[in-house]
């Protein structure tokens, strides 16, 4: 497997699924069954050799979502990849994604949006769908309890890539703010504005080389959830600077990335 690819799917098991942050007088979500179209663009740059190489991906998903209510104070919760589409432009080599329709994940979470436990219908020796189902299973993020306009909280979240020699760590710590509220689609609605600082490290043997990949990024977004506990839509981008190195010669190449993402509730 190239170092291109490797670098294509961590992108997109950090961008395929974007989290959406729920808000409301009370802070829990309201059962429901809505679906979603998730579209997030891939910007990577490399220089390398005194040349300069761009290519662009573009990764379309529609997301059923659907909540009810569970035993006690609790919701169950299933959510269905109906559909996912990827291309680059240039082409180049892109992971196989066929195998991500249909993938379900179901479970029991707290009306806020913790999660107590999750299962899935992927196949549990494939990392690539682990990681697709770990994203979709965080679909939805937790408030904190009692949370209000004015209310600051932080999470953080962690991926690990081990395949085809590759040993990856991402890193994102994300802080979230209920700004107040808006006018959204024509609804009323709280606004979520979540910052985040990004990393990766790690190592990759390809071609016969050893490699070093190290980076640094941030990003932030937007997130809107109706009054009455629906997650509307978001908007969000991030951007991220890398560093390749070949572990024998010390040669280092310079990679950006930047990657937009948005959310539209479908009904």
């Amino acid at each position: 497997m190239s170092l291109r690819r490797t670098l294509t799917i961590v992108s997109l098991l950090g961008g395929a699924i974007v989290t959406a942050a729920p808000a409301q007088n009370m802070a829990t979500y309201a059962p429901g069954t809505r679906r979603y179209h998730l579209i997030s663009v891939i910007t990577r740059g490399e220089d390398q050799n005194g040349q300069h190489s761009e290519f662009k991906i573009t990764n379309e998903q529609i997301v059923s979502v659907i909540l009810a209510h569970h035993a006690g104070d609790t919701l169950d919760f299933s959510y269905t990849m109906d559909s996912s589409t990827i291309v680059a432009d240039p082409p180049i080599e892109l992971p196989d994604i066929s195998k991500m329709k249909g993938t379900r994940v179901h479970g029991v979470m707290s009306p806020s949006g913790k999660v107590y436990h999750y299962t899935s219908s992927a196949e549990p020796n494939d990392p690539d769908m682990q990681n697709l189902v770990e994203g979709m299973s965080r679909f939805l993020v937790p408030l904190p309890e009692r949370a209000h306009v004015g209310s600051t909280w932080v999470d953080t979240t962690t991926n690990a890539v081990e395949q085809n020699g590759a040993h990856l760590d991402l890193k994102t710590i994300t802080t979230s703010t209920i700004l107040g509220d808006t006018t959204y689609n024509r609804q009323r609605a709280w606004r979520v504005h979540r910052a985040a600082a990004l990393t990766i490290a790690g190592s990759q043997a390809a071609l016969g080389q050893n490699l070093t990949i190290d980076g640094h990024g941030s990003g932030e977004g937007m997130y809107y959830i109706s009054s009455d506990g629906v997650f509307l839509g978001s908007a969000a981008s991030q951007t991220m600077a890398m560093n390749i190195s070949e572990k024998e010669t010390g040669k280092t190449i310079p990679v950006t990335q930047a990657v937009t993402s948005k959310v539209e509730l479908l009904h």
